[in-house]
């Protein structure tokens, strides 16, 4: 189907949730997760830990990092799209 559009795997795993891993929101920007955690602090972006795992609330996105959320929001879009064709 030429007119079908797919999503790259990396953004795949970028479902609407409340919380992200850090680590996993890294993997989909191809980014180590020290890069990803630096741009994080120099953002203001507070981090939510839980054990060894930092996680990062979906409000902080939307507030401190938009272009961030404007992604998962397409993705989640273009998500809705194809499974509803």
């Amino acid at each position: 189907m030429s007119g079908m559009r797919t999503l790259p795997k990396s953004m795949a795993a970028l479902r609407l949730h409340p919380l992200y891993r850090a680590s996993a929101l890294a993997r989909a920007l191809g980014l180590s997760h020290r890069r990803f955690q630096r741009l994080l602090r120099v953002q203001g972006v507070q981090l939510l830990r839980c054990g060894r795992s930092l996680y990062v609330p979906l409000s902080e996105l939307e507030d401190k990092i938009p272009p961030l959320w404007d992604s998962i929001k397409a993705a989640e879009m273009l998500r809705c799209a194809i499974h509803d064709a």
